[in-house]
């Protein structure tokens, strides 16, 4: 019981130290993903091109979310028109350029693991774009569409489910902040059972796990400030991401357990890798089999499995060559306080923000300017009017 109380403990404090963090990042995602809508990406990610995918990625950052809010809007852009290959870029980016991730891992483990990780994604997005040059069976592209497209009239949805009017109009109406606290409801909503099952997993397993065992998995000499070599950061990156297959979670949950690795001896490299793994998770692979059929599923899975293998290497030798690989890991303990300090007083101040966007949505009539598909996807009957 003491080892669970303080695994709860652990858990509860590396929570608090990323909330402000959390409700700060899920705020401007919310924004952002009202003023943009998925036909407009759609009618511009038609082709496959360097352009094209360069502005898929900018789409997916902008629409930056959790793997399975991710999932579902990078079917949407597909559906819409975008290209395969645009769609996989969208997808990587909305995962692995997500803005609260970024603000969480600087908060939990330093600027350096930020960049990192926007390094991460965009290189994950370029070695992706290289693999589907070379291997992509053609076929799989439109049997994948026309799962997504059977898939979405089975559970009674729409392409369509875009506030409409111009961005300027969606800020300076009351409609646009309802709508804006509506998605960040919603965006918690879909993802807080996935941050805290990620947060407690870390917690126990930070407690409950002894060393050895992450000095076999990731080959460790038992000395923290010792220089990995080449063999070892190859198998950390080849390793994480299965590890992050087991783990049954998304990105936002992979946040402190990548933390977590990092204060128990994993390679930089391998922490890379392993925050690229949230779409390998194995719930995540089980939707993607349901949009688009096994097939497809399995063929983005190995695609995505060598990117982030690949892009993990790549991150971790381009800092080595700069001299900014990390070299303060910082003991689990020290991401677990409860203090009256700068944490305390943002989360109090991001609490009100958050506060004020729930009485928006539950008085404004959040559920009253979402398009009819949208509703519909809830369970909700259009009106007679729709």
């Amino acid at each position: 019981m003491e080892q669970i109380w303080e695994a709860l403990y652990t858990a509860g404090g590396m929570f608090w130290k990323a909330l402000w963090a959390l409700i700060f990042g899920y705020a401007i995602s919310a924004g952002i993903q009202v003023l943009v809508t998925r036909e407009q990406m759609g009618k511009l990610l038609g082709e496959r091109g360097g352009r094209e995918a360069g502005l898929a990625g900018f789409f997916g950052f902008i629409s930056s979310s959790c793997s399975f809010a991710a999932l579902a809007a990078s079917r949407s852009v597909f559906v819409k028109g975008a290209h395969s290959t645009n769609a996989l870029a969208f997808l990587i980016a909305s995962t692995n350029l997500v803005i609260e991730l970024g603000i969480v891992l600087w908060v939990l483990v330093g600027w350096r693991f930020t960049l990192g990780n926007i390094l991460l994604g965009l290189l994950m997005m370029l070695y992706a774009y290289g693999l589907t040059s070379l291997w992509f069976p053609d076929h799989l592209a439109q049997e994948a569409k026309d799962h997504a497209e059977r898939a979405q009239q089975e559970e009674g949805m729409e392409a369509e489910n875009d506030m409409k009017g111009t961005w300027r109009e969606k800020l300076v109406s009351r409609k646009g902040w309802v709508r804006i606290a509506h998605t960040f409801f919603m965006e918690w909503k879909m993802v807080w059972k996935e941050i805290l099952f990620g947060f407690t997993v870390a917690g126990f397993i930070a407690v409950l796990v002894p060393q050895p065992f992450w000095n076999a998995v990731f080959l460790l000499s038992g000395d923290a400030q010792a220089t990995p070599g080449v063999f070892q950061v190859f198998e950390n990156a080849l390793v994480a991401p299965i590890v992050a297959f087991f783990t049954f979670i998304g990105s936002m949950g992979n946040v402190p357990l990548a933390a977590m690795l990092w204060a128990k001896g994993a390679s930089f490299g391998g922490v890379m890798a392993f925050l690229g793994a949230d779409l390998l998770a194995a719930t995540v692979i089980y939707i993607h089999a349901k949009y688009y059929g096994w097939k497809y599923a399995l063929y983005v899975s190995a695609v995505l499995y060598a990117c982030m293998v690949a892009a993990g290497i790549t991150v971790h030798y381009l800092f080595a060559l700069v001299g900014q690989i990390p070299d303060q890991r910082p003991a689990v303990e020290e991401m677990v306080r409860f203090a009256i300090d700068h944490t305390l007083f943002l989360n109090i101040v991001f609490l009100a923000i958050a506060a004020v966007l729930l009485w928006l949505h539950f008085r404004g009539g959040g559920g009253e300017t979402r398009e009819p598909a949208e509703r519909r996807a809830e369970g909700g009957a259009p009106s007679a009017a729709e």
